[in-house]
């Protein structure tokens, strides 16, 4: 039995977004899915987390989920056995990044989250996957139920986080999962994996940023794999 996977969810999912995943990990790779709360700064979702946890753990963040990860990695690395970072990366934001996060809290004001979120599915996922109603309807409850408070809150968070790039030094066995056509992090943004000792990095055909949703049989076997080796 390997350690358990916390596996962290991203902006705009609840711990929803792991419920296909879940159920296709085997039975030696125990999983908990958790919720980040509506709290302003990654490392205040990472205490908040840390009273549910295990003694040992592998974080498995996804997305802004990656940055809680590096936030418990350092809050707590006697107590992580390795790391996979899910279509995520380390560094902070530079100044167009935090000012386009920013101006996305606009549709907070207006009242319009679920609407502008669910009109960005071309962004967040494959093209052969926007057409799956089953698909759609399952984010678009996620969404919902994440909600615009915690969506302003999580954009604040990443906004402030700082970059913890040199957090992946090797030390932790550590795992760089991209979808083939995540628009968001690119094969060109997970090249920091090239930097990591003993790092793994894996892309997934067929996925874009949504991997969990999309592609849950391959990420479960990816890091089954990763957890059993390391």
């Amino acid at each position: 039995m390997t350690d358990p996977l916390v596996l962290i969810p991203g902006l705009n999912n609840t711990a929803a977004v792991f419920d296909r995943l879940r159920v296709r990990l085997p039975a030696d790779v125990p999983a908990i899915a958790v919720d980040n709360p509506a709290l302003e700064t990654v490392e205040a979702i990472a205490q908040a987390l840390l009273p549910a946890l295990p003694p040992r753990f592998r974080l498995v963040g996804f997305s802004f989920g990656g940055y809680v990860a590096l936030a418990l990695l350092q809050a707590v690395p006697e107590r992580v056995s390795g790391v996979a970072m899910v279509c995520t990366a380390p560094n902070a934001d530079t100044p167009a990044a935090a000012a386009r996060r920013a101006a996305s809290l606009q549709v907070v004001a207006e009242g319009r989250y679920v609407e502008a979120t669910m009109a960005q599915a071309a962004n967040a996922f494959h093209p052969d996957s926007v057409g799956d109603a089953t698909l759609m309807a399952e984010r678009e409850a996620m969404v919902r139920a994440y909600g615009p408070e915690r969506f302003a809150a999580h954009v604040r968070a990443a906004i402030a986080r700082p970059d913890r790039t040199a957090l992946l030094d090797g030390r932790h066995p550590t795992l760089v999962v991209g979808g083939s056509h995540d628009a968001l992090f690119t094969p060109q943004v997970l090249a920091y994996a090239e930097h990591i000792p003993g790092a793994r990095r894996v892309t997934i055909e067929g996925a874009g940023h949504l991997v969990p949703m999309e592609r849950p049989a391959e990420l479960a076997q990816c890091l089954a794999d990763w957890a059993r080796a390391a």
